[in-house]
């Protein structure tokens, strides 16, 4: 059931409050009122900018053992060179998750940004 809107509230700002609050929204990718919501419930807002790369890098890889399958499946050979590159790869994205995970969840600032 979506949530209808209908109260206002208003508040005064000097400029250059108003603009930090703007920017600090923007660079959130929140509107005004997400973001005043967000801030009102001492919500953590963490701006994770590599995160779609790594999200596409992610895909990528997927993609690789999916042709490393194909081609195991076919051939029924697969060189270890192959599949301990994707190992690799799998391991280092494991460690930057649980980097990423581990700074999220020890972060002492109520909004990081």
């Amino acid at each position: 059931m979506p949530r209808i809107k209908t109260e206002h509230i208003t508040l005064r700002l000097t400029p250059a409050e108003k603009d930090n609050l703007t920017a600090r929204a923007a660079e959130a990718r929140m509107n005004m009122s997400q973001y005043l919501l967000a801030l009102s419930e001492q919500k953590k807002i963490i701006i994770a900018d590599g995160l779609p790369e790594l999200c596409r890098q992610i895909i990528k890889i997927g993609t690789n053992v999916n042709q490393i399958a194909l081609v195991a499946n076919t051939h029924k050979n697969v060189s270890e060179k192959q599949l301990q590159t994707v190992n690799d790869n799998l391991e280092n994205i494991q460690l930057l998750l649980g980097k990423l995970i581990d700074t999220i969840q020890n972060s002492k600032d109520e909004i990081k940004v």
